[in-house]
């Protein structure tokens, strides 16, 4: 479990916290601390020893982005525009001159946190983004301003104080971001905003607040290492979205029009614009409802890839399969056969295969004697061979399988 991590209660913060109001945990409140998935520690491995790229950081003072342009180490290989690699005499002078150090989309290459924004995104239904901050005393990184996705703020070291507003703009969407509202209409929502109070943070806190909340976070005495993990709300927007897309079989709505002549005659514009409005609720009458839901998950999901997988053939046959973590696959029974879809690629099972497929739902690991005595050898090891080409399944061996025995990495993602 990843929440029962960052909240004392999941069914109390479930009904009654999330999405509706901010709430700050003590690390005393908490069932453990964050130093597996994340430290000072770890910051230096990673800016020293992994070579990331440049574009993978940011460093910003007072709302203003330090420029790369000119810092980084380059490779002779690399093409002339290609993002260089991270400078860390840079790093450390930046940090030292007032700016936050940004690192960016943890969950893509750092293991702990990637396994954990996984568990998170199946537990919220959301999909998780995870950044982090390192913020040198006395010290502001950003303005006042709100974020488009719901926020946890993991304190790991140091200490930083939020200041809180309400919301200005309850549930704002990715086309009403706060960098992209002109500064006329940031000044009025400023002005809406009420504050809610200032909160300090410590080693092990955590701090909760719903998309569109005003924040201002800031450093006294001491350097703060904190993790943004964001939830990317999946909203309605984003189904009327797909099923817009889904209206692309009405010629009448694929049909031209005369803004010149809408724009002179307003009533028939309003008419136009109602006859819309009518003909997209035939297609939501004709349409698959799993088809908008599917096509709206994999749109969601689609910044938190699965987990990467060994690329090199195995030395020996897998003794078990365990559901690779973030896999996004759907299922449809297709006559006497299961038809799995994930992206654009395909894959029919018979039918006998239904018990194997449910079981990977349900994040159990296969272990290959389990299958042979079910399905038969032949066919079993067809299967295992197919699902993990398909992406859907990592093979385990023997060091492998007493590791992980017993562990359930939770429910996929199926449509």
């Amino acid at each position: 479990m990843a929440l029962d991590r960052l909240v004392p209660s999941v069914e109390e913060f479930l009904r009654e916290v999330f999405g509706a109001r901010h709430v700050h945990h003590r690390s005393e409140d908490l069932a453990s601390d964050f130093a597996d998935l994340f430290s000072p520690d770890a910051l230096e491995r990673l800016l020293g020893d992994t070579g990331l790229r440049a574009t993978s950081i940011r460093l910003v003072r007072d709302g203003q982005e330090l420029s790369p342009s000119g810092a980084g180490v380059a490779d002779s290989g690399d093409a002339q525009d290609s993002p260089r690699y991270v400078d860390t005499d840079w790093v450390r002078r930046a940090i030292a001159d007032g700016h936050t150090l940004i690192i960016r989309s943890l969950h893509r290459y750092h293991p702990p946190v990637r396994a954990f924004a996984h568990q998170l995104a199946a537990e919220l239904g959301h999909p998780v983004r995870v950044n982090a901050f390192i913020t040198p005393p006395h010290a502001r990184g950003v303005n006042p301003h709100y974020d488009i996705q719901d926020v946890f703020v993991l304190q790991i070291a140091g200490v930083k104080l939020w200041q809180l507003n309400s919301p200005p703009l309850p549930d704002p969407l990715p086309s009403q971001a706060w960098f992209d509202v002109p500064e006329r209409q940031r000044e009025r929502l400023r002005n809406l905003a009420r504050p809610l109070g200032e909160l300090t943070l410590r080693p092990g806190d955590v701090l909760y607040f719903p998309r569109g909340t005003m924040h201002a976070p800031r450093t006294e005495d001491s350097l703060s290492v904190h993790l943004t993990v964001a939830v990317s709300k999946v909203t309605r927007h984003d189904l009327l979205r797909r099923l817009v897309d889904a209206a692309v079989a009405d010629p009448w709505l694929r049909a031209s029009v005369s803004l010149s002549e809408l724009e002179e005659t307003p009533e028939r514009a309003a008419t136009v614009l109602r006859g819309i409005a009518e003909r997209l609720a035939g297609v939501a009458d004709q349409v698959d409802p799993a088809d908008v839901l599917w096509a709206t998950r994999e749109e969601a999901f689609r910044e938190l890839p699965p987990e990467p997988v060994p690329v090199l053939p195995p030395s020996a046959p897998p003794v078990a399969y365990r559901p690779r973590s973030g896999a996004r696959f759907r299922v449809t029974v297709d006559g006497e056969h299961l038809s799995l879809s994930a992206g654009r690629r395909r894959m029919r099972l018979p039918a006998a295969t239904a018990p194997v497929v449910e079981g990977l739902r349900r994040g159990e690991v296969l272990r290959v004697d389990e299958l042979v005595a079910g399905l038969g050898a032949e066919l079993a090891g067809e299967l295992g061979r197919a699902l993990v080409e398909f992406g859907m399944v990592v093979p385990l061996h023997d060091r492998d399988f007493t590791r992980e025995a017993g562990v359930r990495p939770g429910q996929q993602d199926l449509g």
